[in-house]
């Protein structure tokens, strides 16, 4: 691509690297936006604003526009199937991807680390994996910084993009909320943990949500936990009256009273680092246990946010994945 200032005359057909304002045949002062290909009645005005050399770029042989280059690029970087991302129209050599759905952002971060890397001439940057996404927000952008990207170059980039991203779409889940009380909880405590838990379940698309409250012990939550098992809940929530601070705590020991196994206690998280990670079987469906942290009383973000999207996608959680979270987990 050729980069540099020509004669006035002879740009026709070249980009206009910068803007420039102009007063046109109406006296008026116009603006000549940046990318503008420039035509014979640009060059006239020109002429009449005694611009007389202009800095453009103009495309050689196998150079691909900017505008379609980046183009070219997102339709290769989405799932072939069941991406839940839209392609927005490319403008100034960018391109957006919006998602259809609330969900949680997947790809893989070597891959994306990969594409970023065949060239400094193609920038693409997203949300951070496994993150929170609303219906039509930007989740992607692909920006080519020159003004046309070479073939070969572009080839490359979008070989090393097939089927990177996709969203994920949060599923109808039944939650099941558990609340263990004793006499030193205030009710109004309880109350707002229902409604902040019931908006966090509204965000993520869920609305088939259940309550329960039982006294703070192994054998009245143990109870209540094969209630909701056998009342075929897909996922269980437990708030303590007291935080887990042991593996032999009460919300622990129902879990494992119950069959279930502890995943994990505690998260590298703030806040939210007092989660339990629980599974319990009925038949052959797994049914998550989370042993709420304190924190998640209140709407803001926590760790255990992080834990519960996964979930409502039916994506699995590892151990090294909660250890990985300590990267930016501090909220």
């Amino acid at each position: 691509m050729f980069f540099g200032e020509l004669k006035t005359e002879s740009s026709l057909n070249s980009i206009l690297t910068s803007s420039i304002f102009v007063i046109d045949a109406n006296n008026q002062k116009v603006k000549i936006s940046k990318g503008t290909i420039i035509t014979d009645k640009h060059i006239e005005v020109f002429l009449k604003n005694n611009i007389d050399s202009i800095v453009c770029a103009k495309l050689e042989r196998d150079d691909i526009e900017e505008n379609k280059a980046v183009h070219e690029i997102s339709k290769k970087i989405i799932f072939k199937s069941k991406s839940n991302l839209m392609i927005d129209k490319p403008k100034q050599g960018r391109c957006n991807l919006i998602s259809s759905v609330n969900g949680v952002i997947k790809f893989n971060p070597k891959q994306l680390l990969s594409i970023n890397s065949v060239t400094d001439k193609i920038a693409v940057a997203s949300l951070k994996n496994l993150s929170f996404v609303k219906k039509n927000q930007v989740v992607i952008s692909i920006k080519a910084i020159p003004f046309a990207i070479n073939k070969i170059i572009l080839n490359s980039v979008i070989e090393k993009s097939s089927n990177c991203f996709q969203i994920l779409p949060f599923k109808n889940k039944v939650i099941h909320l558990i609340q263990t009380i004793n006499e030193s909880l205030p009710k109004k405590v309880l109350e707002k943990t229902i409604l902040v838990t019931r908006n966090r379940l509204k965000n993520c698309n869920i609305d088939s949500f259940y309550e329960k409250k039982c006294e703070h012990s192994i054998t009245e939550l143990s109870r209540k936990i094969k209630e909701s098992i056998n009342e075929n809940a897909d996922i269980i929530l437990v708030f303590g009256a007291s935080a887990i601070t042991d593996i032999n705590d009460v919300i622990p020991k129902s879990l494992v009273k119950n069959g279930g196994t502890i995943q994990r206690l505690g998260m590298p998280v703030e806040p939210g680092n007092l989660m339990l990670l629980g599974k319990l079987k009925k038949n052959n469906k797994n049914i998550p246990l989370v042993g709420m942290p304190g924190c998640a009383r209140s709407p803001k973000e926590n760790g255990v946010d992080w834990i519960l999207w996964r979930l409502f996608c039916d994506l699995g959680i590892s151990k090294k994945e909660i250890n990985d979270m300590g990267n930016g987990g501090l909220l």
